[in-house]
This record gives structure tokens, C-alpha cells and sequence, in this order.
């Protein structure tokens, strides 16, 4: 499949396939918008929104890329600070028939296996993964 080809009705690999030559939230979003199921109707509504409100605080006891949650406070956690910096800050949530935006990689620099739909950089080297 070429760079410039539209997806239908994509596969799995298909997407994982777009996933790792373009890693990129917004061009995603515009690409789910395009998909349908075996309905005919959308498989992405993007008319349908729920906000979390989530609270993360630094801590440098934390081992990174992990997110404690506080036992006291409800929707706030606990992370290395280079972990706050590393995720992502637009995540994409989906319902039950939503295909998963999994793009495994390894990190060059320290070899753990990340998922670039959370991190922008390698949570626990600092090093570049895109």
C-alpha cells in the first residue's frame, strides 16, 4: 500500500503499517474520521466527547514510564518527572469496536519496547524514538 492510498475498510496490519510510516495525532484523527465498519456507517465518532480530568505530580521516587495512583486522592497519580515529560499529551480514547493505535518500537539507546501512541520520547533514557 502506497503512502498516498485511501483505506476503506482497513486491516489491522494496514493500519499498523500507516501507524509507523506517520506517527502523527492529528493526521490519525483525520485518517479514523475516513474509516467505516462492516455497517457502512463511521467507526470513529469524533461528534462524541468525554473529558478526564487527570492529575499527575512529580515524583522522583517513582521508577519511570509507571503511574501510581494516590490512594487518598481519586484521579491523581504519581510519576517521574521525565515520565510526565515524555508521554504524550493527546490521547486518543476509543469505544469497544475502535482498532487499537498499538505502534510498538524499541529504543535504540536502552532497548524497552515503547508504544509511540504514549510517548514522545523514551521514558526511561530520554532518547529519541521516532
Amino acid at each position: 500500500m502506497g503512502k498516498n492510498a485511501i483505506m476503506k475498510n482497513p486491516n489491522d496490519q494496514e493500519i499498523r503499517k500507516f501507524l509507523q510510516e506517520k506517527f502523527d495525532p492529528q493526521s490519525q484523527l483525520e485518517k479514523l474520521k475516513s474509516y467505516s465498519n462492516a455497517a457502512n456507517l463511521p467507526l470513529f465518532n469524533s461528534d462524541y466527547h468525554e473529558k478526564y480530568d487527570v492529575q499527575i505530580l512529580p515524583d522522583s521516587k517513582i521508577a519511570p514510564a509507571q503511574f501510581i495512583p494516590d490512594a487518598l486522592r481519586p484521579n491523581v497519580f504519581r510519576a517521574h518527572p521525565v515520565t510526565i515529560r515524555a508521554m504524550r499529551k493527546e490521547l486518543f480514547m476509543g469505544g469497544e469496536d475502535f482498532v487499537d493505535l498499538e505502534c510498538l518500537r524499541i529504543c535504540e539507546s536502552c532497548k524497552h519496547e515503547l508504544d509511540l501512541q504514549f510517548w514522545q520520547f523514551c521514558p526511561y533514557c530520554e532518547a529519541s524514538i521516532i
